[in-house]
């Protein structure tokens, strides 16, 4: 029994990191969907107010991947999270004593991914277990 996370945000990349674990998935391995709501920005990038209605959304479209993959005949678990995105899903992943991460990417752009840095190559960097990070 493998213990796979998907870190799911309903981005084209998502899309294609739920295709990758439905295609990886055994019998017996338990599958865990965490969505994270970032919060408002407050002050530029100074703080994140918490935001109920990012939530909501999250947890909608958490729901519906995995009904797309319950389709596939894969039951997952959904957890919503919040804060900083690269941390919550590694406090998820702890907790939940991943195997492998499973994560698409959000195509920042060289001055983006310098300035605010990516999910992934943080992800990368920190994980307790293996990632696959989707383009």
């Amino acid at each position: 029994m493998r213990r796979l996370l998907l870190a799911y945000d309903g981005s084209d990349g998502a899309e294609r990191a739920l295709d990758a674990l439905a295609g990886l998935h055994r019998e017996g391995d338990v599958v865990t969907l965490v969505g994270v709501a970032e919060g408002d920005p407050l002050f530029g990038h100074a703080g994140r107010l918490h935001s109920p209605d990012q939530e909501a959304q999250r947890r909608r479209g958490l729901e519906e991947a995995a009904t797309r993959l319950a389709e596939r005949g894969i039951a997952a678990e959904l957890e919503v999270a919040s804060g900083d995105a690269a941390t919550a899903i590694l406090d998820v992943a702890e907790r939940s004593a991943a195997d492998l991460i499973v994560m698409g990417t959000r195509g920042l752009g060289g001055a983006e991914r310098w300035l605010i840095g990516s999910v992934s190559t943080k992800v990368l960097h920190h994980a307790p277990c293996s990632v696959l990070v989707v383009r």
